[in-house]
């Protein structure tokens, strides 16, 4: 400007003018020239692939204004994910659309997994993170996360390294913060929110394996300076969710606080890179304590790009981590039977408190699995975009159909997302929405490009184990230390995805993860009368009835401890073989030792056997079940008192009462475990009883009379009196003895409660078998290889298929016979009333014609009324006499 200012004095004014516009003109048309050749060339392209456009989401606003505010008002709502999910629910099965917002370029919305390949690993070299290292650089600097070609290569080769060498390590790097997290537990039974402390948890580790040493923040003694870095790490992370909202745009935000937050933040770590040079220089530094930071200090050139490499990992391995675990807690304490099943499995791997190691935890399927399915439904980072670097294609979403390939032009940007991908039902099946570890043991099931929670392709990340093995550590120490962990009354249990979420760079709990917890299971109240502990959700064509025995209970009699396991309602085990079965629990007072407080029974067999039968048909009759057939499972005194209900449900035939004879009739098979058929001798059966809870339990706190021993001695008269009217019956049922085959522990020596001569008396047409267990854990199966436990299933299967064809007939002929039954008593009844009134037998044509109506006889006319009402009392319809 001076030169033109020396060169034409006093008509720079003019001269500049014309330069600009020329300037201005030739750059504008340089750029239309650039944009049209683009364009041609981008068209040429997608022609020869055969590309075709997917559909474009609508606006109502121009340039998309309504779809951003839209974005923003579900944000602030923090339901942003779920309104993402809405909107893909009308772009199925194709799961492609695009659109435009003001002045940014195209975007394509893709969920297909084979666009989701193209974009993350066979079109790696196609794609760039665009504006990422803009939105991300004043917290992480280039660091492995923000930077791309070379420079990126080279990074990721030296954590390799590092992480590498972690995998061939034992667990101890976790254990000791482990301890200190249970450590900020409470002892004993309490609410606590437990996502505040995973984030304790996890920084904690992975300052420990970047800068060779804990913060610390799970020690009470943490000092101020650590509570400031946690704080300003925090507010510098939504910060930069805030910049990566409103990109392209992102340097519009750049508040104070956020730049304080991000200079707190570099000088922690800062501190902790000086602190290490200054032991290197004075020769006291043991390079082994230190981990990555070694590593990284001799591959990096100044205390910037080494900050800047650490803070990287330190955002991947706090924040996913710890957000990967809160979320699994939540899940599990909102699926109590996923819960259980894990117990068991972790159970039955460590024992009572056996420590976790890798190849240990490499043998529990099933926490992979929920670990897995929590990822999927929950990934650390929902959402993820790349920018094209050159016109590329999407193999599939375009045209009507949506089969065509997609043209992705030289700077349009592809959003991706695990979170909505997971919920897709024509990927994940119509339960999509729902927490089913199981869902992954179909060898069938959605893999590869369907689920990527931690990315894929080139870009895979370096930290999937470390990361995962932390997690699975942390539940398997909780479940060990805490028998109860499980939703408290005051927390809602929610369908998964409708919860209010914090989506900043990764996504956590609005609401945190809620929990109550304890180290000592509640003793739950003994249920009396019938409950469902399972049905399945169609097909159903049995009932099976668990009956406990001797001071049993409904829940606890077939309950292992201490995993919890009930078998008749674990989805590995009864369910998982008998698919048409309901599973129902009787329970009633069947005390005979008691603490003071709680009564021992006072009722008698009979009694128990009449109640049986009445709850047991009320159930039935309310579900619409009265022709199901019925199988009885029956432990101990359980097996006497079904038996006598069966008696007593077969001499329910009276007109009045014989809706109660269709548990007679439809119950099909019987399993008697250790059920003393024969009785024991009173002093024996005393003696054991008193010994098992004398050891634990003072005489004088303990009641111990009831009428329900003198039942069950040798000798018996009601023992035999049940015998004798059992014993006819017996034809109709397919009926398996199983006796016990290991002595329980009655504190001074070790015995049989119930010999097999008793349990199993030998009898044509019966099944027998022993179980390796004493009398309680008999009928207590916590796996698929418990003692007795495929004997029991294989016949409850094989009585499942068989009962509902023999029971059908059954009732057939039992209608029938009762039928007859209520015409003999109609003819008893007026044989007394007149020899000359007697109708017609039963099915024959004398009753519609040939003879009088009782009713049109003159010498009958008197009793008539009596009559007809005597005859309607026995369930004879009067019109028919």
């Amino acid at each position: 400007m001076l030169m033109l200012w020396s060169a034409f004095p006093g008509r720079l004014p003019f001269a500049a003018a014309v330069t600009l516009v020329a300037v201005s003109v030739t750059q504008i048309i340089r750029y239309l020239v650039s944009w049209y050749l683009e364009r041609r060339d981008a068209a040429a392209f997608g022609a020869r692939h055969g590309c075709q456009q997917p559909p474009q989401l609508p606006n109502r606003w121009p340039l998309g204004v309504d779809r951003l505010k839209e974005l923003w008002y579900w944000n602030s709502q923090q339901h942003l994910l779920a309104f993402l999910c809405s909107l893909a629910d009308g772009y199925e099965p194709r799961n492609n659309l695009s659109q435009f917002m003001l002045f940014g370029p195209r975007v394509f919305h893709t969920l297909d997994p084979r666009n989701v390949d193209a974009v993350l690993s066979t079109n790696f070299e196609d794609y760039g993170f665009g504006v990422r290292r803009s939105v991300f650089y004043p917290l992480l600097g280039d660091g492995i996360f923000t930077q791309e070609g070379p420079a990126w290569k080279h990074s990721r080769e030296v954590l390799r390294k590092q992480f590498a060498r972690i995998q061939y390590q034992n667990l101890d790097h976790f254990r000791d913060h482990v301890d200190n997290l249970i450590g900020c537990l409470p002892s004993s039974h309490a609410v606590v929110d437990l996502q505040p402390l995973f984030f304790n948890l996890t920084l904690d580790t992975t300052t420990s394996l970047l800068l060779g040493r804990s913060v610390g923040s799970l020690k009470s003694e943490t000092d101020a300076n650590i509570k400031a870095f946690q704080e300003s790490f925090n507010a510098a992370q939504e910060g930069l969710a805030a910049r990566f909202r409103i990109a392209p745009w992102q340097f519009f935000y750049n508040p104070p606080t956020f730049q304080n937050a991000c200079a707190t933040v570099h000088r922690f770590v800062d501190e902790y890179i000086q602190e290490r040079n200054t032991k290197e220089r004075e020769g006291t530094h043991q390079g082994a304590n230190y981990g990555f930071i070694d590593q990284l200090a001799q591959e990096t050139s100044s205390t910037e790009s080494l900050r800047d490499q650490l803070l990287n990992i330190l955002l991947a391995g706090r924040d996913s981590t710890a957000c990967s675990l809160s979320w699994t807690f939540r899940l599990l304490v909102r699926h109590p039977r996923v819960m259980d099943r894990l117990r068991a499995e972790i159970l039955s791997i460590l024992g009572d408190g056996k420590h976790p190691t890798r190849d240990l935890i490499r043998k529990m399927p099933y926490l992979a699995l929920v670990v897995k399915e929590s990822l999927r439904l929950y990934p650390p980072v929902p959402l993820n975009n790349r920018t094209a670097l050159k016109h590329t294609v999407l193999p599939t979403g375009g045209g009507p159909e949506g089969t065509s390939p997609i043209l992705v032009k030289k700077g349009e940007v592809v959003i991706f997302s695990q979170y909505v991908n997971a919920r897709r039902k024509n990927i994940f099946g119509s339960d999509a929405d729902e927490f089913r570890p199981e869902r992954w043991e179909d060898a069938n099931s959605t893999d590869g490009w369907a689920f990527f929670p931690f990315n894929g392709g080139p870009r895979t990340c370096l930290g999937q184990d470390f990361a995962l093995f932390e997690i699975y550590y942390t539940i398997i120490r909780l479940l060990q230390h805490y028998p109860v962990i499980k939703l408290p009354k005051s927390e809602i249990s929610e369908p998964t995805g409708t919860e209010r979420q914090r989506l900043t760079l990764v996504l956590s709990s609005a609401d945190g993860c809620i929990i109550e917890l304890g180290r000592y299971r509640e003793t739950k109240m003994q249920l009396y009368g019938i409950e469902e502990l399972y049905c399945p959700p169609s097909g159903v064509e049995v009932d099976i009835v668990a009956v406990h025995g001797i001071n049993g209970d409904a829940h606890r009699t077939w309950t292992s401890s201490p995993g919890e396991i009930c078998w008749l309602n674990n989805p590995d085990l009864l369910p998982k073989y008998i698919k048409n079965a309901r599973i129902l629990v009787w329970g009633y007072n069947a005390n005979v030792t008691s603490l003071k407080g709680r009564n021992t029974s006072a009722d008698r067999i009979l009694q128990h056997a009449q109640t049986l039968i009445a709850q047991l048909q009320a159930d039935r009759e309310l579900e619409g079940a009265t022709e199901r057939p019925i199988i009885f499972v029956c432990h101990s005194l359980g097996g006497i008192v079904v038996k006598r209900a069966l008696a007593y449900s077969a001499s329910r035939t009276g007109a009045k009462i014989a809706h109660l004879h269709s548990i007679y009739t439809c119950t099909y098979s019987i399993l008697f475990f250790g059920t003393p058929h024969n009785g024991s001798s009173q002093a024996r059966l005393f003696s054991n009883l008193q010994k098992i809870v004398s050891s634990t339990i003072p005489k004088k706190a303990l009641e111990t009379d009831s009428s329900l021993l003198r039942a069950l001695e040798e000798d018996s008269e009601v023992l035999q009196s049940i015998t004798d009217q059992f014993a006819p019956l017996m034809h109709r049922f397919r009926i398996f003895f199983f006796w016990e085959q290991e002595r329980t522990d009655l504190k001074y020596t070790k015995d049989y409660i119930v010999d097999e001569a008793s349990a199993a008396p030998i009898l044509d047409d019966t099944e027998r078998s022993g179980i390796a267990a004493d009398h309680s854990g008999m009928c207590k199966f916590d796996r698929k290889d418990s003692p007795g436990f495929r004997t029991v299933m294989a016949a409850l299967k094989r009585y499942c298929g068989e009962a509902p064809g023999v029971v059908r007939t059954r009732k057939s002929e039992t209608e029938a016979n009762l039928g007859a039954q209520r015409w003999g008593e109609a003819r008893e009844l007026l044989r007394h009333t007149s020899e000359d009134a007697w109708p017609p037998r039963w099915g024959s044509s004398e009753s519609s014609s040939g003879r009088r109506g009782l009713c049109e006889e003159p010498r009958l006319a008197s009793g008539a009324d009596r009559l007809e009402q005597e005859v309607q009392y026995l369930g004879y319809p009067s019109h028919n006499i």
